[in-house]
């Protein structure tokens, strides 16, 4: 009996070594099929890195109880780098800044886009540092929405509006308009 149990053992050991992952080869059915041995043993991650440079202006208004409004337009740039899971979902951080009024902008949010070749649109939505040169950081939600041109698979772009609801003592709204430039890696 014992030599019975150590024979089987061993019969399922050298059976069970051929059962291994196939080695990639050819694939004998149409394209798409499941048929054959071809393809990645282990699909990889799918997504894809962006980094979008963009230049616009923006407007911002200043409620202040007590005092006049104020209203000034400037000049802003910056850049967003992102992560593309799918076609249509992407996380991004970024960077504004608004020139003559020194403001900083931290971001970090999703981005959700509809490609339509050659176009391609997007809804945008961040969690943002208002940051100041003078005074104090606040928290701010930031819609926005967009259109691109798609010039390759890698290359777009496009104009974007967004508004920051800027969360303060003081009644603080930014308008954006910028152009955008995006690079997929």
């Amino acid at each position: 009996m014992f030599r019975w149990t150590w024979l089987v053992g061993a019969l399922v050991l050298v059976l069970g070594a051929g059962a291994a992952d196939p080695e990639p080869g050819r694939t004998d059915g149409p394209e798409g099929s499941e048929y054959g041995t071809g393809g990645y043993n282990y699909p990889g991650l799918g997504g894809q890195y962006y980094l979008e440079a963009f230049f616009g202006s923006a407007q911002v208004d200043v409620e202040v109880e007590g005092t006049d409004n104020t209203s000034k337009t400037d000049l802003m740039g910056g850049f967003n780098a992102g992560y593309q899971l799918e076609d249509w979902l992407a996380f991004q951080l970024g960077f504004g800044y608004i020139s003559d009024q020194k403001i900083s902008l931290y971001s970090a949010g999703m981005r959700n886009s509809y490609d339509l070749e050659p176009f391609g649109y997007f809804l945008s939505l961040d969690a943002e540092i208002y940051a100041p040169d003078q005074g104090d950081s606040q928290f701010g939600i930031v819609p926005g929405v967009g259109a691109e041109l798609l010039l390759s698979e890698r290359l777009r772009v496009g104009l974007s509006y967004q508004h920051d609801f800027v969360f303060s003592d003081d009644n603080i709204d930014v308008d954006r308009f910028t152009a955008r430039l995006q690079f997929k890696f």
